[in-house]
């Protein structure tokens, strides 16, 4: 696929576990990803960093995903997850859970926001609380920490540095999984592997291999994954698609999407559910931002997209 004319830029900082890969335009955006401290590396994807230094408002719209915390550190910002809207200044600490449906943010320059993403046993472990009541929908930070949100928010400002901010949050959410417990256990990561890969088709496949019933595995993945089995397996499969369709989009989209798809009919009406839109309408947008957070998220975690990267159990 041809790269767009921005720059690709890799941290020198060889004894830093941070590392990050950074995309921008000249006087424009600057994207950056981070990794978290290696104890929450399977409870949280990255910490991303979003800089419009100027420019004109702009408008993203981001593909269905995991769970995200996002703190806006300056400029004026609006998030819409279906029918819910949040704008600054309740923009400026939310969450919003996993969603089946295109995220549309709008930011006006000078803007600056980080964004915690939250893998499905980070959510388990951190959030602590059914999935399935904050799925497709944003909310007050605080609803979740009603006693740290708004300390951790400026912590995040006082810190100054990526670097600084990287370790705020990691000693925020150590602290957090250090006050449980509990063990993990290994049968949500199992079923995390097992969204992912492509050759699970089927609920009833996912439930004889996780060995749970039909009633048991639905309340499971509501808890943890935010829906049901069902809808999770096709939301997998319409992203898997979505990206493979994005990176090549000279070959044939029958080659390109995912076997489950019947014919194109069938994909059109799964686009138009996860996206809110038709494919046509979509490709006349511009996915400039989506482009260029796809490539320097590939390049420094390996996956182009949050509902692509893979589960781990924690070390002991």
């Amino acid at each position: 696929m041809a790269i767009p004319s921005f720059a690709v830029v890799f941290s020198v900082h060889a004894e830093s576990r941070l590392r990050p890969a950074t995309v921008s335009l000249m006087n424009g955006p600057l994207f950056r990803f981070h990794r978290p401290d290696e104890r929450l590396r399977s409870y949280i994807s990255a910490y991303f960093f979003a800089d419009f230094s100027g420019g004109p408002p702009v408008d993203v719209l981001m593909y269905p995903e995991w769970a995200h915390i996002r703190i806006a550190l300056t400029g004026v910002w609006r998030i819409q997850i279906g029918e819910t809207v949040s704008t600054s200044p309740e923009t400026w600490s939310v969450i919003s859970g996993p969603t089946s449906r295109g995220v549309l943010v709008h930011a006006e320059p000078p803007a600056t926001t980080i964004s915690i993403g939250l893998l499905p046993l980070g959510w388990a472990r951190l959030i602590r609380r059914s999935a399935a009541l904050h799925a497709d929908r944003l909310d007050p930070l605080a609803s979740v920490f009603p006693g740290a949100a708004t300390s951790l928010r400026q912590a995040v400002l006082d810190a100054g540095s990526d670097e600084a901010i990287c370790a705020v949050l990691d000693k925020f959410f150590l602290e957090l999984e250090a006050a449980d417990s509990t063990p993990v256990s290994p049968l949500l990561v199992r079923m995390h592997e097992m969204i992912r890969d492509p050759a699970t088709r089927t609920v009833e496949q996912l439930a004889a291999a996780l060995g749970r019933s039909d009633r048991q595995l639905s309340r499971l993945s509501r808890d943890v994954f935010g829906f049901s089995p069902k809808l999770l397996l096709r939301r997998q499969r319409f992203v898997r698609s979505l990206i493979a369709l994005h990176d090549n989009p000279n070959l044939p989209w029958k080659s390109l999407t995912d076997p489950g798809y019947h014919d194109h009919s069938h994909f059109v009406r799964d686009f138009r559910q996860f996206m809110g839109m038709s494919p046509s309408r979509f490709q006349a947008l511009s996915r400039l931002h989506v482009d260029r957070v796809a490539q320097v998220r590939m390049l420094q975690l390996g996956v182009p997209h949050q509902t692509l990267q893979a589960g781990s159990t924690p070390e002991e």
